[in-house]
């Protein structure tokens, strides 16, 4: 008798389980679709953040660098080839140097000074070329010293030879 006990005993426990698991199907499906979705929104914040951190530097940075310049100020402004190479003499800085300084080429450096009639700059263009004038030889100088401290140098990576054999 003690076998056919266990043997009941054993059929109630699997199809109690049975019955256990086809009750369950649903939530179970549920949660590992909900697990899916966190690891996905997971992966997902953590690249917006990425992102983020990026664009907030990206834009600190072009915040500092660019000077503002306000309409009235920018349509007041008479900007002539003479002017360019005068204010360029009045800093005692090359194009090449003076170039830097507004972040643009020296060929368009050039190009202001030998240019006839008056300029018409754009909006960074013309902020650089405004806050140039009221800084002196030294603060220009300053600004080119560190434009170039920032800017390191390439890197020369060294390749190993292939053994020739």
């Amino acid at each position: 008798m003690p076998k056919l006990a266990e043997v009941l005993r054993g059929e109630i426990i699997r199809i109690s389980r049975r019955e256990a698991r086809i009750a369950t199907a649903g939530v179970r499906e549920a949660k590992i679709k909900l697990i899916k979705t966190v690891a996905d929104l997971k992966r997902k914040i953590a690249k917006l953040q990425g992102e983020n951190k990026w664009l907030v530097a990206a834009e600190k940075k072009r915040l500092s660098q660019k000077p503002q310049v306000t309409p009235e100020t920018s349509k007041k402004a008479r900007l002539t080839p003479k002017g360019i190479r005068r204010l360029r003499r009045k800093l005692g800085l090359s194009q090449a140097n003076f170039a830097k300084l507004l972040g643009a080429s020296t060929q368009t450096v050039h190009m202001w000074e030998t240019k006839d009639g008056p300029l018409r700059l754009r909006g960074n263009t013309l902020a650089a070329v405004l806050s140039a004038r009221e800084t002196g030889a030294r603060e220009a100088k300053r600004r080119i010293a560190e434009m170039a401290a920032k800017k390191p140098g390439r890197k020369v990576v060294k390749r190993k030879r292939a053994k020739r054999h």
